[in-house]
């Protein structure tokens, strides 16, 4: 699952950086396209450590994450690294190694857990017997 677009990337980034940051005769959606896919990738290898993958729908939360990512493999590729790119890569990664570490979560998109046993979709579900002692039954 790819998390973020082009027109993600331009809204963070501008239409004018991102034209600026691909080395003219590269065919630009075919260059942003393959960063987005080689970073929504990335992206799984963090989620796949407290997620069941692919997840059912692209959390909001990982657009930033992936846009951030993608520029800086753009820029790598293509020896335009300024220290913004750098650093936002970096904060990138930081935030997927909370998320992986159960420190931070994907906001509203984060995946639900059932307390009915039988609707669970595969994630956790608990259940218990029924209470033996209480207050009113211990002697």
């Amino acid at each position: 699952m790819i998390y973020a677009t082009r027109a993600d990337i331009e809204e963070l980034w501008g239409v004018e950086f991102v034209g600026d940051i691909l080395p003219e005769g590269v065919d630009a959606d075919a260059s942003i396209l393959s960063a987005l896919d080689i970073a929504s990738k990335e992206v799984d290898v963090y989620l796949s450590a407290r997620y069941p993958l692919p997840l059912l729908s692209a959390p909001g939360v990982l657009k930033s994450p992936t846009a951030d990512i993608a520029i800086y493999k753009l820029a790598n590729r293509h020896s335009a690294l300024t220290n913004t790119i750098e650093d936002r890569y970096k904060w990138a990664r930081e935030l997927l190694q909370r998320i992986a570490d159960g420190k931070a979560g994907l906001g509203s998109d984060e995946p639900r857990v059932s307390s009915d046993p039988g609707s669970s979709a595969g994630g956790a579900a608990f259940s218990a017997n029924t209470r033996v002692f209480s207050r009113r039954t211990l002697p």
